[in-house]
């Protein structure tokens, strides 16, 4: 019996823990509209904009050159509103898409979105034909104080994110290097959401019967 509840007590610390969903929300205003086809072209300087994406806080990737960590990005959840127009993600997607953190990078912190790559900011192909590339990109990068994050662990950076302390932006619809769509970023917010189910604890209570 007491071998039993010894076990116990191992796989209940282990069901302990979770791995948390974070959901990312980034608003803005658009400013400028050079597209006139497709879902954009009903995109009108002022509108609202929205970027939205959830990130398992397990699922990431670190850069062996930058000290940025990439969080892989849930295309399923991957949302562009412009006004009226709202697109997704590429699908199917091409490669990985990564929610970056940049820590001391260097004297530097800050957030961006990337394909395939945690070390540069290269945008997020979505599902809306474009003229030059295949889609069009959203790109979103913002760089703030040194200060602003103790770590590259995204539960560490929960909270919201606006012009304090901020030094830098970068938030465009792009056709290959060209800006489409430009925006103007107001804050970005990180927050906690449904932990990821650990199933020990089943596996726990049949052992204790």
């Amino acid at each position: 019996m007491r071998t039993v509840i010894a076990l116990v007590a191992v796989m209940l610390v282990g069901a302990t823990a979770h791995a948390a969903m974070v959901d990312v929300v980034v608003t803005g205003e658009v400013v400028w509209n050079s597209v006139s086809f497709g879902e954009f072209a009903v995109v009108n300087g002022g509108d609202p904009v929205t970027l939205a994406f959830a990130v398992d806080s397990e699922n990431y990737v670190n850069s062996g050159t930058y000290p940025t960590r990439g969080y892989a990005i849930d295309t399923a959840t991957f949302s562009l509103t412009l006004g009226a127009a709202v697109v997704g993600a590429q699908d199917p997607f091409p490669g990985v898409p990564y929610f970056v953190l940049r820590d001391n990078d260097p004297a530097v912190d800050g957030f961006f979105i990337s394909t395939d790559n945690v070390d540069w900011p290269t945008g997020v192909p979505t599902d809306e034909p474009a003229q030059i590339d295949p889609y069009f990109i959203s790109t979103y990068e913002v760089g703030y104080t040194g200060d602003t994050l103790s770590s590259l662990d995204i539960l560490d950076a929960l909270g919201t994110y606006d012009y304090t302390g901020l030094t830098n932006y970068y938030f465009n619809v792009n056709d290959g290097p060209f800006e489409a769509i430009g925006i103007d970023f107001f804050q970005m917010v990180i927050s906690g959401s449904t932990p990821v189910e650990d199933t020990s604890w089943g596996r726990v209570k049949a052992l204790y019967r």
